[in-house]
């Protein structure tokens, strides 16, 4: 489905991943289209005319310029300041198509990816262009069929994987086989109800010990604050991208003590989950 950045919200995006279409293609971005972030899912952005603006994330804050191509990552909060005649498209892809990725693919565009944002060559630009505009062809076409859509999908995935490895270094992603890699994409999945770090050492099949080693050397903390972190970042999205309550988000994020959970998040951040949220509230990125 194509949808404009007029027209995009939760119910559009919503139709068409219960059709087992997993790919939404939205023409045209504005600040309010992109502030608006779909649950279940990632995005890719690709700026194709943009001489200002600003994009703010919770890893850093981005000066906006034309041919930049942004993964707006799962369970991450984004704040977006686009001039109206910015021009752009969008892919709103379902997070079920994560599980046809390779694992490093999956690692490049799950939430402890640091590479959200990627200026590319003009010949790398091109490839980009070429395979957004092959997505939307097989949208429109007559008749759609889901999988070719989502290798569309995947070959583009790896073709943003290929440059990262190109711009940072191979070793700017972790390897299928790497038990710290594997560690945090079982974390990722069981977060909210498993907070013990006896359970990921037995998914690895590894004692807690060896895994506080692995985590150590390769995320420079604990595995406990590893899942601890894992919980801040949901809960900072949940409190910036949802109207819960923050009672109703302590319970999604598996705490039955709402003290507990408030008490975690304020040594976290520094701020109570009120606070915070009224400071998010209040930021003008513009």
């Amino acid at each position: 489905m194509i949808i404009d950045k007029r027209s995009i919200n939760k119910d559009s995006v919503e139709k068409v991943f219960n059709k087992g279409i997993d790919v939404v293609f939205q023409d045209g971005v504005s600040a309010e289209s992109l502030n608006y972030f779909p649950e279940n899912s990632f995005t890719i952005i690709l700026l194709d005319e943009c001489d200002r603006g600003k994009c703010i994330t919770e890893l850093n804050t981005y000066d906006l310029k034309a041919r930049q191509l942004f993964i707006h990552l799962p369970r991450r909060a984004y704040k977006w300041s686009l001039p109206p005649e910015t021009l752009g498209r969008r892919l709103i892809i379902n997070d079920a198509i994560l599980k046809t990725f390779s694992p490093t693919l999956t690692y490049t565009f799950s939430s402890y990816s640091k590479y959200e944002m990627i200026n590319p060559d003009d010949e790398t630009y091109h490839r980009f262009s070429i395979e957004f505009n092959a997505i939307r062809k097989e949208i429109l076409a007559e008749v759609v069929f889901p999988e070719l859509i989502n290798a569309r999908v995947r070959l583009l995935a790896l073709i943003i994987n290929l440059w990262v490895e190109h711009a940072y270094g191979k070793k700017a992603l972790n390897t299928p086989d790497n038990f710290a890699f594997r560690f945090h994409m079982l974390v990722d999945k069981y977060y909210k109800t498993q907070k013990n770090v006896a359970f990921y050492a037995k998914e690895l099949c590894i004692t807690p010990n060896y895994l506080g080693v692995i985590c150590r050397k390769q995320y420079k903390i604990s595995p406990l604050e590893f899942i601890k972190e894992r919980i801040i970042l949901e809960a900072k999205n949940l409190l910036h991208s949802s109207d819960k309550s923050i009672k109703e988000i302590a319970f999604e994020l598996g705490f039955q003590n709402f003290s507990h959970f408030s008490y975690l998040f304020r040594i976290k951040t520094g701020l109570t989950p009120k606070v915070y949220r009224k400071k998010l509230e209040n930021t003008d990125p513009a």
